[in-house]
């Protein structure tokens, strides 16, 4: 029963290797030929990131089902390599050697945080109560760099407005582009719908600087409207999260006229299409996920569970090791600079309001941790799955 738990979830997160990297993928075509670079492309580090992260859980979960170190990194590696293989067949996906290395490279880090697990977290009670605001410090910076990635940002014009343009990684829109309008903040555009909603972003009109980079897009994705526009997450090959007036489309039939626009202020941005229209889109501190995977289309439901998740997870050690620190004082400290965080940071970068349910993410993520920091873990004393 022991080593049960770690077995079931290392098969768990087997399959959701499999369900995320044998999937097709945005493109219909099948690879040219493998590639040899470490990581490449507009979204470069986010997808490095992705490749470290979606392998960590199996060099944690077998490591704790009692396979040695060296074995688990094999299997990480083997699998990796499997999957890549594959990856020739399958349309829209890219094998590549840097992705083994990274995969396996993310299987060893996975080793590293059970096999160093004595050292960091049954840290001592003083150096637990360090770890505690180290750690509230580092969700300050993630959060703080939410903020500093996805503010819009102009580069050098003039620039140039082309309607249904064919762009890189994204779809073509199957309509018509017939007049663009633009005026201070704002970008309107009268199209005919296409034939049938696309399945994948689809740009309506884009805004290009001289050298044809994306400075703004106004685009169709199924039934919702979407717009993305330049920021510094471009630059450092981040994902890019779009802002959606979702259903905005719904009431559009195929080949309908039907004027879309997006306008914005220092604090607020709307999208519209004809009557129906949405402001105050922004994002928040929990949107920092979306940088390194961003899944488009999903429900909002979704995306506010992982918001919550995302904030749980950046917190937790706050309060695990706030609870096991011997300076009482230096807890509560690291508690509250979160809460100061989650009131102060979307002031300081232009984020919206950290909504209620992040809110939850934060807090109870800390009270989850602190319940854990309560029991009595030890390395004589492992945690019992």
């Amino acid at each position: 029963m022991k080593k049960r738990v770690p077995v079931i979830l290392a098969v768990l997160s087997t399959a959701a290797i499999l369900f995320f990297t044998l999937r097709p993928g945005g493109d219909a075509e099948l690879a040219q030929g493998w590639s040899y670079t470490l990581t490449s492309g507009p979204a470069a580090l986010a997808e490095l990131l992705q490749n470290l992260i979606l392998f960590m859980p199996l060099g944690v979960t077998l490591t704790l089902a009692g396979v040695q170190p060296v074995r688990v990194v094999a299997i990480g590696g083997l699998l990796s390599f499997s999957v890549e293989f594959l990856q020739q067949w399958i349309p829209g996906r890219d094998p590549s050697v840097g992705d083994i290395v990274c995969n396996t490279t993310g299987t060893a880090l996975g080793v590293l945080l059970v096999v160093a697990a004595p050292l960091w977290l049954w840290a001592p009670p003083r150096r637990s109560a360090w770890q505690a605001r180290l750690t509230a410090l580092i969700a300050l910076l993630a959060w703080y760099g939410t903020g500093a990635m996805v503010r819009q940002t102009f580069p050098p014009g003039p620039y140039r407005l082309v309607t249904t343009p064919d762009l890189p990684y994204l779809g073509r829109y199957e309509g018509e582009g017939l007049k663009v309008t633009t005026g201070l903040g704002s970008l309107e555009v009268l199209a005919v719908a296409a034939p049938a909603p696309p399945g994948r972003t689809s740009p309506v009109v884009a805004a290009l600087d001289p050298h044809d980079e994306q400075v703004l897009l106004l685009s169709v994705d199924g039934q919702d409207l979407t717009l993305r526009y330049d920021m510094p997450a471009l630059r450092w090959t981040l994902e890019q999260p779009d802002l959606r007036l979702r259903g905005g489309m719904r009431s559009v039939a195929p080949r309908d006229t039907f004027t879309a626009a997006t306008w914005h202020d220092s604090t607020n941005i709307c999208l519209r299409v004809n009557a129906t229209e949405r402001c105050h889109l922004g994002y928040t501190i929990g949107d920092g996920w979306k940088l390194i995977y961003y899944p488009e289309g999903q429900p909002p439901w979704t995306l506010g569970l992982i918001n919550t998740l995302w904030m749980a997870g950046c917190v937790i050690g706050v309060g695990f090791w706030a609870a096991r620190g011997s300076i009482g004082k230096g807890g509560w400290l690291a508690m509250g600079l979160v809460i100061a965080g989650l009131l102060m940071i979307p002031l300081i970068t232009g984020l919206k309001p950290t909504p209620i349910y992040e809110w939850i993410g934060a807090v109870g993520g800390m009270a989850v941790g602190w319940f854990l920091g309560r029991r009595d873990y030890s390395p004589d004393r492992p945690v019992q799955l």
